[in-house]
This record gives structure tokens, C-alpha cells and sequence, in this order.
């Protein structure tokens, strides 16, 4: 299974030059095994040649209380140690 997030066509995520986020995403709430993500560039601001450059510092998963049960949704860190703000998406895979 090979998935992008957010689907292709809705808003981009967005991470400003120099700072680090955590962002979350699920699959309606079912755990589907562990999930690996890598973030890919779509667009950037600024001009120059420097290079654009996003790290995943972190992956896991998290486990919500909801309503009649829980909820497991995927989290990942990522740091923007560019000059540029950075909008991206991330892709990936179940990993067996």
C-alpha cells in the first residue's frame, strides 16, 4: 500500500524556514501497520540557490480516547533547516 497525505489536489503542509512540527495523519482511525513516511518538496518561497531540505526527525504512532473505543493515528517531527519556507506532502508505505 503506497499513499500520499494530504491527497493529491488538497492544501499542502506548510513549515517555515528554520522551524520543526510535529503533523499527524490517520487512516479513519485504523491502525494498518507501521507506516513509514518520507516529506516531498512541492513548493517553496524565496529565490537563491540554496538547497531545500526537509529532515523527518521522528515517527510514531498515537493512541486517542475517542467516543465507544480509540484511535491510533501516525505522527512524524520534521525540521526545515533551509532559508526558504517550505510547502510539502508527505508519502508512504506499510512497511512488513
Amino acid at each position: 500500500m503506497t499513499w500520499q497525505y494530504p491527497a493529491p489536489g488538497a492544501a499542502r503542509l506548510f513549515l517555515a524556514h528554520g522551524q520543526a512540527a510535529e503533523f499527524g495523519y490517520t487512516f479513519n482511525g485504523v491502525y494498518n501497520g507501521p507506516q513509514f513516511a518520507t516529506a516531498v518538496l512541492d513548493s517553496s518561497s524565496g529565490g537563491g540557490g540554496d538547497p531545500r531540505t526537509l529532515v523527518i526527525q521522528w515517527q510514531g504512532t498515537e493512541n486517542t480516547a475517542v467516543f465507544g473505543g480509540a484511535q491510533t493515528s501516525y505522527i512524524q517531527g520534521v525540521w526545515n533547516p533551509s532559508t526558504a519556507d517550505i510547502w510539502f506532502h508527505l508519502e508512504g508505505g506499510g512497511v512488513t
